[in-house]
């Protein structure tokens, strides 16, 4: 049985994905408005390694979206990309 934190990493990973994806950024593009290499982006969306609470604030910053916003897993809001 999987450890509830691990969905929720997972769960996370892939609310991250999705969100840049819905506003068109690559994962190069949020990895250097984060100032950490577009590698650790890459894993940090793959899980392979474990964001720090710091990083995860960047990457909202990055994305232009509240932290909340970009922690809630269960909000099954994502950005369209059309509303920019």
């Amino acid at each position: 049985m999987e450890a509830p934190y691990q969905s929720y990493q997972l769960d996370l990973s892939n609310r991250i994905r999705q969100i840049r994806e819905a506003l068109g950024y690559t994962q190069a593009d949020i990895a250097y408005r984060c100032e950490i290499s577009p590698s650790a982006y890459g894993q940090i969306e793959r899980r392979a390694i474990n964001a720090t609470v710091a990083t995860l604030y960047k990457i909202a910053r990055a994305m232009n979206v509240s932290f909340v916003f970009l922690v809630d897993i269960q909000n099954e809001q994502v950005i369209e990309k059309n509303k920019l």
